[in-house]
């Protein structure tokens, strides 16, 4: 497991110190929020139910042990962490851990929640994890999975307050993913689905499009033999070019007495639409192992693509934990009183004007170039310098000195807006430091 980071770990200082201050109406929280900044990134699966939420965590934890069906199957969060965290301290006593050595495992630790759209009472511990929620800021980011079509109008609300509770100070972005369940059952390619998301929401957000069926039968073992055959009967049939088929049971009809109903309908259950069957039978032509086809399952799948999103969240753990747990400890000082309030008000300042807190900034403005407006416009070149310089990567010095230039003549703009300016001045004043290092040819 990576360690703590250093805003995350002074924040987890202060907490402990105050364990025994506060008394029992602050201990529950202050304990998880230390619990918190010790673990890898927290990030919550939310979505309705029947969108494939779950059968999507089967995929990430590359095993079945999240429950599927057409119905309401998850009632109480679960989070799922790698084996060698040992005891996980929960948000909620309602709350269950469950150990899995999965691949993101000592980066992430995931969340799976009840589904939003039901009558029953189990929603409710979802919401309580989402924006105004008493639980609010116990997971740092998040993974909203929506069904087919475009972001409808009570999921804009659930993404603004969860825009809302994620930004902070920082006004922080690239914690909040959008996947697409089901992209086998939309005619749309994947560029043209996002710009029609992007499009159905004013917020930033991190988007990708999954088939959650082929991507769990590639990591749960259910790409086998029998797949293998399948594909070989399709590839045998005369009237293979004339696909795609219209429907499963054409699929059925064309393979009637090769097999039974049973397999017939698990090579159906990890493939999604039919219409994926040309490509899918063509890719996998001459593969004779069920590992080699289990690598085109995945593939067509989309998972690589999400699981690249969230391992780039898992990079600035750090600024997303800490802006979660600084969220938890305002709305703890709200509802304390007024002492001990006070107490966890100068935890909190005590942290925001530490060197560990005001490294992060530079963080969180490259998070912003990278996924909003705030990048539009710039040569590519120039926004690459500055990426580089904010996030601490290595920038030779003439880069540094010419980034240092254009950046100046930025945060002096009298027509820029303050954000624009407060951006440019952090670009500054890592071009400043890369000059100041020993070595370096140019002079600021």
């Amino acid at each position: 497991m990576r360690a703590p980071g250093p805003a995350a770990g002074l924040v987890a200082d202060h907490c402990h110190k105050l364990i025994g201050l506060l008394g029992p109406a602050a201990e529950s929280t202050l304990r998880d929020i230390v619990a918190q900044c010790g673990q890898p990134l927290r990030v919550l699966l939310v979505g309705d139910v029947s969108t494939g939420k779950s059968t999507l965590l089967n995929a990430l934890l590359s095993d079945s042990r999240a429950e599927t069906a057409f119905k309401e199957t998850t009632s109480r969060v679960t989070w799922y962490h790698g084996p060698h965290l040992g005891a996980l301290g929960l948000p909620d006593p309602s709350h269950r851990a469950v150990a899995a050595g999965f691949p993101l495992a000592d980066r992430l630790v995931l969340g799976d929640s009840p589904g939003l759209n039901t009558s029953s009472e189990n929603p409710d511990e979802t919401r309580r994890m989402m924006g105004g929620g008493d639980l609010a800021g116990a997971a740092a980011a998040f993974v909203c999975v929506l069904g087919t079509g475009l972001v409808s109008g009570l999921w804009a609300k659930h993404l603004e307050g969860l825009a809302a509770l994620s930004a902070g100070p920082f006004d922080l972005v690239g914690n909040m993913v959008l996947v697409m369940a089901k992209i086998d059952l939309i005619d749309d390619d994947i560029g043209n689905l996002e710009r029609r998301t992007r499009d159905s929401t004013p917020l930033a957000f991190r988007f990708a499009g999954v088939n959650q069926l082929m991507a769990a039968a590639a990591r749960t073992g259910a790409v086998d033999g029998r797949t293998l055959a399948v594909l070989d009967a399709l590839r045998a049939l005369p009237s293979f070019e004339a696909w795609p088929p219209e429907s499963w049971p054409e699929v059925a009809d064309d393979l009637s007495g090769l097999f039974s109903d049973t397999d017939l309908k698990a090579f159906e259950d990890s493939v999604g639409a039919p219409e994926l069957l040309p490509e899918l039978v063509r890719a996998t032509a001459d593969m004779d192992h069920p590992s080699a086809v289990a690598a085109v399952f995945e593939r067509m799948s989309g998972l690589a693509a999400l699981e690249s999103v969230l391992a780039d969240i898992a990079e600035d753990a750090d600024l997303f934990t800490t802006t979660a747990v600084l969220l938890r400890l305002r709305r703890l000082a709200a509802r304390l009183p007024d002492d001990p309030a006070a107490q966890v008000r100068s935890a909190i300042a005590a942290v925001t004007s530490s060197r560990q807190y005001q490294d992060l900034w530079p963080r969180a403005a490259a998070r912003l170039m990278r996924h909003t407006s705030v990048g539009d416009g710039l040569d590519p070149d120039d926004l690459d310098t500055a990426l580089r310089l904010l996030s601490g990567l290595t920038c030779p010095p003439a880069a540094a000195a010419a980034a240092l230039t254009r950046w100046s003549a930025r945060s002096a703009d009298p027509f820029a807006d303050s954000r624009t300016r407060h951006l440019a001045r952090l670009v500054q004043d890592a071009a400043l430091r890369v000059l100041a290092e020993p070595g370096s040819e140019e002079t600021p």
